[in-house]
């Protein structure tokens, strides 16, 4: 297959396929030949929700037509949509659709909650001109030193981070440029792939050549070696990054065939620190990759 389009097509199939049986993330990526992290991360980006989600309202919405369109036995549709027990399907089904599934099968008004997802029409058509260039660098291990905090804690925290980070920087020893601080997303902490929209860990920092003598409130990060693709524009740093991520993430990587590094579970963002007439910094963001 020779790109994240054409992997995430052949998933779709697959679950299609197999969507009478108990389907596991692990499965579909062993079937496909890409790691978890990777198929996890390009499926939620591009289809909107997490494949465990997608397969159970697939699986629910075709158990709805065979409730509304056949006089099947509730306990057969429950165990060909890969649940244990009439019970199990119940809760489920009540969850998505509001009405148990014998109400749901009185009541006799179909509603598919879930169809099957059409790549071909489906993709965003995002633009990418606020990229400049776009780089493929490899890097020996990197190393981080700044504050961190939990989106847990909500997004609004971050912009503290910041402000605790430029009044703090000057005093990190071991700069390996002065020019540029850091954001990173660290998604090293994700091991729910259930989840809609996982919390993860986020860095306003500096990169270092060697940690030591760091003030105890901050925190170190750090990357294993990696290729990277760096995508490089100008912008403000106090803009959004949605748009240009929203490029890279649902754009640019279903189209290339890059696979995500799962030994690096993170992206950053370097922010130039002088500013031309426009107020306006070189931006780069590093995503690791293994191809």
């Amino acid at each position: 297959m020779d790109n994240n389009t054409q992997i995430l097509r052949f998933v779709i199939e697959y679950i299609e396929e197999h969507i009478s049986e108990r389907i596991s993330l692990e499965e579909v990526a062993n079937a496909a030949g890409y790691s978890k992290y990777h198929l996890h991360r390009m499926f939620s980006v591009v289809i909107g929700i997490t494949m465990h989600q997608y397969i159970k309202r697939r699986q629910l919405t075709e158990a709805a037509k065979r409730i509304i369109f056949s006089d099947e036995p509730i306990i057969q549709i429950a165990l060909d949509a890969g649940y244990d027990s009439q019970q199990a399907f119940l809760l489920a089904f009540k969850e998505m659709y509001k009405l148990t599934p014998q109400k749901f099968r009185r009541v006799h008004q179909y509603r598919p909650l879930q169809l099957k997802f059409e790549m071909s029409g489906n993709l965003t058509n995002l633009k990418g001109d606020r990229i400049m260039d776009i780089e493929i660098v490899e890097r020996e291990e990197l190393c981080f030193v700044g504050y961190k905090v939990s989106t847990k804690k909500g997004f609004l925290a971050i912009p503290r981070l910041w402000h605790r980070l430029n009044k703090e920087k000057y005093k990190i020893n071991n700069r390996t440029d002065e020019d540029f601080i850091v954001g990173i997303n660290d998604y090293s902490g994700e091991t729910n792939f259930e989840e809609a929209h996982p919390a993860f860990d986020y860095y306003a920092a500096v990169e270092v050549s060697k940690a030591e003598n760091i003030d105890r409130e901050m925190s170190i990060f750090t990357l294993p070696p990696s290729k990277y693709v760096v995508f490089i524009y100008k912008g403000k740093a106090k803009d959004s990054m949605e748009p240009v991520m929203d490029y890279i993430y649902k754009e640019w990587f279903p189209k290339s065939n890059s696979q995500l590094n799962e030994q690096a579970k993170a992206d950053f963002i370097r922010y130039g620190e002088k500013t031309d007439e426009k107020g306006e910094s070189r931006i780069e963001v590093w995503v690791p990759v293994i191809a």
